[in-house]
């Protein structure tokens, strides 16, 4: 539904990239530098550390005959069309074991030249198994039972992995403090694609999103998984906000499905504790200072999936010590026989009246006396600068 009111490149980001499970960046010389890897490239490629790492071109002979044509795609999209890209390679190591890898590489340009690419290796193997078992089982009791109904129940399990009911308070870099939580929807047929995700980046700053898949069911929680990977894998590139929103409407308009998607992206410096972010067709963020509630209005920007190369605007704001950031999905407000403006004044007020409480108290209370009541799926995150106010 449509609401209407860069870092220097190299491996300097390693270590915090390695915090992410078989998460490993690498780069690529196309003047004569060379290759760098990281130490976990070398765990996934099953290699000494003595051994020379492998540019990305020359890896043809490490993965499956039938991958070697995607191979070839990645290397040619960064290199001659000078845009990003990312697949998942089959990789053969000398033992015979088969790793699947993702790979996102992005290109070095001088000048208009590419001198070189960046990116990130991903050891995908366990969630390809995992995919698999999923789909062998489902094939399975479909073949026992009702399969609208299985799916439905596939449907419920898979958002609960990926996007837990109460995930607890996080301690983040930057001074700040977050509390998320989802609650699916009341009905299971109901269970629909709503994400949230707060990360910390190699850069330093952290990315703090919501995203909601129109419609119910397998196919919005598919496409919710889709997209909500793809951000994180984007978000690794150095993109602002502004990119990344448009990265992520090609990868919608590519899923298939013709699947649609509202989401804010904002991405928080420490440094300056400046807030850059970008809105495609969402609900205005609230802004809690003072004690005072206040509506980030965004961009009447279109929606995730509906036109290819869709140019989005971002705006800049900067945080204070005390302030509290509110994000969530139309769950929490869309009410039968109301206006969506209605909802979002009576959360502001809400939100301003529990202003005092801690993040995960307030977004709690949030939930607890939530106006929707349109049984669908909710998601809420309260991000708070530590920090006494200022002034």
């Amino acid at each position: 539904m449509l609401w209407h009111t860069v870092g220097a490149t190299g491996l300097a980001s390693a270590r915090a990239v390695a915090r992410l499970q078989s998460v490993a960046p690498f780069q690529d010389s196309l003047t004569g530098g060379g290759t760098l890897w990281s130490p976990e490239a070398y765990g996934i490629f099953g290699m000494a550390r003595d051994e020379p790492p492998v540019p990305l071109a020359e890896l043809r002979d490490r993965v499956r005959p039938d991958d070697r044509d995607a191979l070839a795609d990645l290397v040619t999209t960064v290199t001659e069309r000078q845009t990003g890209g990312q697949t998942v390679l089959r990789i053969v190591l000398s033992d015979g074991t088969v790793r699947h890898v993702r790979v996102a590489a992005e290109p070095l340009i001088a000048e208009g030249t590419v001198t070189g690419l960046a990116g990130v290796y991903q050891d995908v193997s366990d969630s390809r198994r995992t995919e698999a078992a999923l789909t062998a089982t489902f094939d399975h009791l479909t073949a026992l039972h009702d399969q609208a109904e299985l799916r439905h129940q596939l449907a419920l399990q898979l958002q609960q992995a990926i996007v837990p009911e109460g995930p607890g308070l996080q301690e983040m870099p930057g001074n700040l403090v977050v509390a998320a939580r989802y609650r699916p929807a009341a009905k299971e047929y109901r269970v629909g694609g709503d994400w949230y995700d707060v990360l910390a980046l190699p850069s330093g700053r952290i990315l703090v999103a919501v995203g909601d898949i129109a419609g119910h069911g397998i196919d919005a929680v598919t496409g919710m998984v889709v997209l909500r990977n793809a951000q994180r894998a984007l978000a690794f590139t150095g993109h602002s906000p502004r990119q990344l929103m448009e990265r992520l409407n090609e990868v919608t308009l590519r899923t298939g499905g013709g699947i649609t998607a509202t989401a804010v992206c904002a991405l928080y410096d420490p440094d300056d504790r400046g807030l850059l972010w970008t809105s495609a067709g969402h609900l205005p963020m609230v802004l809690l200072r003072d004690g005072a509630a206040r509506l980030l209005e965004p961009p009447q920007d279109l929606l995730l999936g509906a036109v290819p190369e869709y140019g989005y605007r971002e705006q800049r704001i900067g945080l204070r010590p005390g302030d509290t950031l509110l994000l969530y999905t139309d769950g929490l407000i869309e009410r039968r026989h109301a206006g969506l403006d209605e909802g979002v004044a009576r959360l502001a007020a809400d939100a301003e009246r529990l202003a005092g409480h801690a993040p995960d108290t307030l977004v709690d209370s949030l939930l607890g006396t939530a106006a929707g009541d349109t049984d669908d799926d909710t998601s809420i995150v309260a991000v708070r600068v530590r920090g006494r106010p200022e002034g």
